[in-house]
């Protein structure tokens, strides 16, 4: 077939002022797929699985999922396998993995967690596999298992009380625990961003970050610890989807702020 092609590109262009060789390349790239994503050396170091995927109209959760890997390998501490299907979380493989990203929304129903892999998750965390939600990870779907909310520390949620709420803009975020390790060598930062407040929280959690807004201050960074495992979470980091959205990850800050978190519980395994 390729054969066949390019004696027809002989032909066809050989009137043309632009030498044959030259066109035939270019003709041979341009049909060629274009790679989605370099390939990088995997870094030794802790071992990552990012579970994406969820909302696919509503977040652009694959481009900030590859992102997000990058940024992680490039520091050369983590290798990280991207993954969209929950039922991982069931599979013994997954417990070759230090630490567990759940990345976003999962409550429609084809993404939803089973009770199962719900169980599944809490059995890992609390065995010590590390555990890190952002943004979406922590929307709470109507048949969570109640347990997500003491693993988690907070929810975002449409039922019960009380009932959560957004705003999307322009925010300042302000670092109110400047002696904990994840916010080593930050500053208060400025941030565009979707905000979670009036969330479902339980009362013991003592935020690292916090967003005021209607002159409360929410809470926007905070860990856990749930059995062995650490657990940090930041409902900030909304990637709309579109080719054309901002990724609040791109924010040095705020990526400076995960990576820490991410050390901290990296640093917890280890131990």
């Amino acid at each position: 077939m390729l054969r066949t092609r390019l004696f027809f590109a002989s032909r066809s262009l050989g009137s043309l002022a632009t030498p044959v060789p030259i066109l035939l390349a270019a003709c041979i790239l341009a049909t060629l797929p274009a790679p989605a994503m370099a390939q990088k050396k995997a870094p030794k170091g802790s071992k990552i699985y990012l579970l994406s995927g969820g909302q696919r109209q509503h977040h652009g959760y694959r481009d900030q999922a590859f992102y997000l890997s990058g940024l992680l390998e490039d520091t050369g501490r983590y290798e990280v396998t991207i993954g969209e299907d929950g039922a991982m979380l069931e599979s013994p493989a997954i417990k070759k993995y230090d630490i567990l990203i759940v990345l976003t929304d999962r409550r429609d129903e084809e993404f939803k967690f089973t009770p199962s892999q719900q169980k599944a998750l809490f059995d890992l965390v609390r065995s010590g596999t590390g555990f890190v939600s952002i943004h979406g990870g922590d929307n709470a779907a109507k048949d969570w298992d109640p347990e997500f909310k003491k693993m988690l520390g907070g929810v975002f949620s449409h039922f019960g009380l009380p009932d959560g709420k957004r705003y999307t803009g322009e925010m300042t975020v302000k670092i109110v625990d400047k002696a904990s390790p994840i916010t080593a060598g930050l500053k208060d930062f400025s941030l565009k961003d979707e905000l979670y407040y009036n969330m479902q929280m339980e009362p013991d959690v003592r935020p690292l970050a916090v967003v005021e807004y209607m002159g409360t201050p929410w809470p926007v960074a905070w860990t856990r610890t749930y059995g062995k495992g650490r657990v940090f979470h930041t409902p900030l980091g909304h990637r709309g989807f579109g080719p054309d959205k901002d990724d609040p990850l791109r924010n040095p800050h705020l990526a400076r702020l995960l990576v820490q978190g991410i050390d901290w519980i990296a640093e917890g395994k280890a131990k």
